[in-house]
């Protein structure tokens, strides 16, 4: 018994220490699914939106994205807009967040269609086929969330947190935004 513990340990010295993954090689060797394509897509689609919009307003914007939200299965797509304390209102926040939204899915089809539409084309493969589900759009309109909030620089926001959050589907009309005051 010995002598198989001494061969252990042995074995052990010749084979070295143990060597960390490399990350390219690993990351080289993930596969990049639909999901994070279609976020990928939609993160600079809302990126160029933001932006066009901030200098169509001559507005700041904080920080714009998009995350999975593990818990209930969303996906939020976000955009924080720089603004003085009077200008922090429901009539503002539902503005930004139309204009943004209608932005997003411009170039679609007009009317209650235009989201499905338009997270169809971002969330799939740009051949038809396989076994995608028929209603991929409208299920994906239930699922992504856009949130526009209306508030202080970050660097202000310990002296001034008042801030408004409108939170909706791309889809929404104004009577169905969700509205958030703080501070």
């Amino acid at each position: 018994m010995r002598g198989f513990a001494a061969l252990v340990l042995l074995l052990s010295f010749v084979s070295g220490p143990v060597q960390a993954r490399d990350a390219l090689d690993w990351l080289a060797r993930e596969p990049v699914t639909l999901l994070d394509w279609g976020m990928t897509r939609l993160r600079g689609d809302l990126h160029d939106t933001v932006d066009g919009l901030s200098r169509d307003l001559r507005t700041e914007v904080s920080r714009s994205g998009v995350f999975y939200r593990f818990q209930d299965r969303r996906i939020v797509a976000y955009a924080n807009f720089v603004d003085l304390p009077r200008n922090r209102t429901e009539e503002v926040c539902k503005d930004l967040y139309t204009r943004l939204a209608g932005a997003l899915v411009r170039g679609g089809p007009q009317g209650a269609g235009g989201a499905a539409w338009y997270l169809e084309s971002v969330f799939s493969h740009d051949s038809q086929g396989g076994d995608r589900p028929q209603d991929l759009g409208d299920q994906m309109a239930d699922r992504v969330v856009l949130q526009v909030t209306v508030g202080p620089k970050p660097s202000q926001a310990f002296d001034d947190g008042r801030r408004i959050t409108c939170t909706g589907r791309l889809d929404a009309t104004p009577e169905n935004i969700a509205l958030k005051s703080e501070g």
